[in-house]
């Protein structure tokens, strides 16, 4: 298992240099499966995701494959995935996300590529395989966002973890994300959860242990009690 579970992809160097210590070969060799699932169901300016998606197309892939779960018939997909050297989960929600792999039925792939591929996960996609997916929505309060998607309940893509992990600490686009609102939330979930920065990631290599945390920035670690390590 190679998975990195960053914050805001690979703009930080030492998140950037250890996802590249992953592969097997060069981008210019390896092939990227760039899923785009979790973003679709927001409006707006689609310019910052073009942005950051030219970012790690600028690597030089020999292919980079941009695709939905739902853009085509399941073997169509699946096919497109199994041939991908790395497979990449964009941000946005990871509700939808996580969604998006169970509603299409390509779990199943999806655990059988996290043996074989690199995964490469951006915020929501570093957030969809955690057995106490629904927990966080109680214990961070996202049932507005849950009600936006129209789900009737929410689940990971693949329980994997026991910890959970959120995004973007001290980001100025979520001004509400204090560490005293997090330490809050920690204490309702009672779980191990990281809270990282985009400058850190999680690296796993095995489901289950825990992560080894890459990072030049700030994150938080909280115990099984809620409590700040």
């Amino acid at each position: 298992m190679r998975m990195l579970l960053t914050s805001s992809g690979l703009e930080n160097g030492l998140v950037r240099e250890t996802f590249l210590g992953l592969l097997d070969r060069p981008p210019a060799e390896s092939r990227i499966a760039v899923i785009i699932d979790a973003i679709l169901p927001f409006d707006g300016d689609s310019g910052f995701t073009l942005t950051r998606l030219a970012e790690l197309q600028a690597l030089g892939w020999e292919s980079f494959d941009l695709m939905s779960l739902f853009g085509g018939p399941r073997s169509v997909i699946e096919s497109r995935l199994r041939s991908a050297d790395v497979i990449f989960c964009y941000g946005g929600t990871n509700h939808w996300l996580a969604h998006a792999w169970t509603a299409t039925g390509l779990e199943p792939v999806l655990r059988e590529l996290l043996d074989e591929k690199v995964y490469l996960g951006t915020s929501a996609g570093s957030m969809i395989f955690s057995r106490r997916h629904a927990d966080m929505v109680e214990a961070f309060d996202d049932r507005e966002e849950v009600e936006m998607l129209e789900l009737d309940a929410v689940a990971p893509a693949l329980p994997l973890f026991d910890w959970s992990v959120l995004a973007h600490l001290d980001a100025p686009y979520f001004p509400d994300q204090t560490d005293e609102t997090l330490a809050a939330g920690a204490a309702r979930l009672r779980g191990p959860l990281y809270v990282i920065d985009d400058n850190s990631a999680l690296l796993v290599r095995d489901a289950a242990r825990p992560p080894e945390v890459i990072s030049d920035g700030r994150w938080l670690e909280f115990d099984r009690d809620g409590r700040r390590v």
